[in-house]
């Protein structure tokens, strides 16, 4: 790898520095209350040198999705090396999903503010499909154990469903119910105590309906997921 010089250094870490005020203002403010004057202020830079990394806040706002999106993509390699069945292996990639969403809030929730009407327009055709790959990237490690536990007969998946529809019912079904959580969707209304623990049971209902041997009561999965945690993600510590 090529040594980065002095210059180069002092660039990549204002640019990590700007990301990194922008992720504070947005989780105090939102968005819609997060300015670029405001991270001048911050960084005390000027604008113009913010203006030098960043075209607008909407470019800000995607260069720190992607960012998270690297976090994530790492979480869920180290997701797929966990050794066990086949469904076992799909639920590290359930806990990894959950850990990032709950560590990156501002970075998870942008995946849905770049796509948002009033802001996908102010960022580039280049920088939404460098975004849309690292996303394919991360889907196509749990498409790698959706093919591995129909290649070992843990499950048959019906007429019709491909890998992709049962990943992208699976991802779906986790990102709606994480997002409801993060913009403090107010569930207890209807009768949802704990959104965690209703995930899981959303994801058993999943898996056992297919159905993805074995299923939840021939397998001690919360023991599992115990394992999991431990052997790979230390930074669970982070959210006790």
């Amino acid at each position: 790898m090529q040594k980065l010089s002095r210059k180069q250094r002092e660039i990549l870490t204002r640019h990590e520095l700007i990301l990194d005020t922008a992720v504070k203002l947005i989780a105090e403010g939102g968005f819609g209350n997060f300015r670029m004057e405001r991270i001048a202020e911050l960084t005390e830079y000027s604008k113009g040198t913010i203006y030098q990394h960043f075209q607008c806040k909407e470019d800000v706002l995607i260069h720190l999705c992607m960012r998270g999106q690297r976090v994530w993509a790492e979480f869920f390699d180290r997701a797929l090396r966990f050794q066990g069945l086949s469904r076992e292996r799909l639920l590290a990639f359930h806990l990894a999903h959950e850990l990032y969403a709950k560590l990156y809030p501002v970075e998870y929730a942008s995946i849905y503010m770049v796509k948002s009407v009033g802001v996908r327009e102010k960022i580039s055709p280049e920088r939404h499909a460098a975004e849309d790959e690292l996303m394919k990237g991360i889907l196509d490690k749990v498409a790698i154990v959706v093919a591995e536990g129909v290649a070992l007969g843990d499950v048959t998946l019906p007429r019709q469903m491909t890998a992709q529809d049962l990943i992208y019912g699976f991802w779906a079904t986790h990102y709606g119910n994480l997002m409801l959580e993060t913009y403090n969707f107010s569930y207890r209304n209807m009768g949802i105590s704990d959104p965690a623990n209703n995930r899981k049971q959303m994801l058993r209902a999943l898996l056992d309906g297919l159905p993805w041997r074995p299923v939840s009561h021939e397998h001690d999965y919360a023991a599992t997921a115990q394992r999991i945690i431990g052997e790979l993600f230390p930074e669970a510590d982070q959210l006790q």
